[in-house]
């Protein structure tokens, strides 16, 4: 096993870049996970290289046991072992690990199923990682995004995510309106929770093919994206609370369809 102890390797500055510069993910076609559970999802075929402790014993990414970390023969993902200080220097987070892994991204060009979330201009990595998790709970097919939304291989978003980003299916579309417009001719339906919604949400049926928008956490859809969706729907409030968290407004949408397709 190569061992790394100075910040000024090339590699330990790739992952610096890589963590804090969004041109240098997209140009590379990388990102950086980092943290056991999160490693350990990497499906191995999108591994590039893994860096650990010296002192690491916790799980490895898929596909590489623990015993054969470090091979870094022919055909096998290169492991670096890294000192405690050159970790915590690459380390996004406040307590590293002691596992971080780089990682080609996975490009969907066209999504498949009957159960989608189109998500416009969302910002915040938090709702982004929720709505990844409560959408594979809830057996979405894709998500859809703009490419104004928060990116997808920032270190905060992929935490968030937990994992599931190697999982669920999402295509950040150049031109979301064409995405949309695409979907409603194969027969899904578009839904929007909108002001202008006069049907409660479970008044819909989603036993068909079924998307739901979901806007921006402070201005909602744009009205360009509003105006495509085929109805407007609202989520009954009581109090005066004006509108929804982006994430919980998607999983009450969400857990209806699962509940009438049930």
């Amino acid at each position: 096993m190569e061992k790394i102890t100075s910040t000024g390797n090339k590699f330990i500055k790739e992952v610096r870049e890589l963590e804090k510069k969004a041109r240098a993910r997209r140009e590379s076609g990388f990102f950086v996970a980092e943290g056991e559970r999160l490693c350990s999802e990497i499906p191995y075929e999108n591994i590039v290289r893994v860096f650990v402790t010296p002192d690491y014993k916790g799980r490895m990414p898929k596909g590489m046991a623990a015993d054969e970390k470090g091979n870094a023969a022919s055909g096998k993902v290169p492991v670096f072992e890294v000192s405690d200080q050159v970790m915590e220097y690459m380390s996004d987070t406040k307590t590293s690990q002691g596992i971080l892994a780089v990682v080609r991204q996975k490009h969907y060009k066209a999504l498949s199923g009957d159960f989608f979330i189109i998500l416009d201009t969302l910002q915040d990595p938090g709702n982004m990682g929720t709505i990844f998790r409560t959408a594979e709970a809830a057996g979405v097919d894709g998500i859809v995004m703009n490419r104004n939304c928060v990116d997808i291989y920032s270190p905060k978003v992929v935490r968030a995510t937990m994992g599931a980003m190697f999982r669920m299916p999402f295509l950040i579309s150049e031109d979301l309106p064409a995405e949309i417009n695409r979907m409603k001719s194969q027969g899904v339906s578009v839904y929007a929770a909108h002001l202008k919604g006069e049907k409660k949400h479970w008044e819909f049926d989603y036993k068909t093919p079924t998307a739901f928008m979901i806007g921006n956490e402070g201005n909602g859809l744009s009205d360009e994206i509003a105006a495509l969706a085929d109805s407007y729907l609202r989520i009954p409030m009581m109090g005066e609370t004006e509108s929804l968290n982006a994430a919980v407004a998607a999983t009450v949408l969400m857990y209806e369809a699962v509940r009438q397709r049930a």
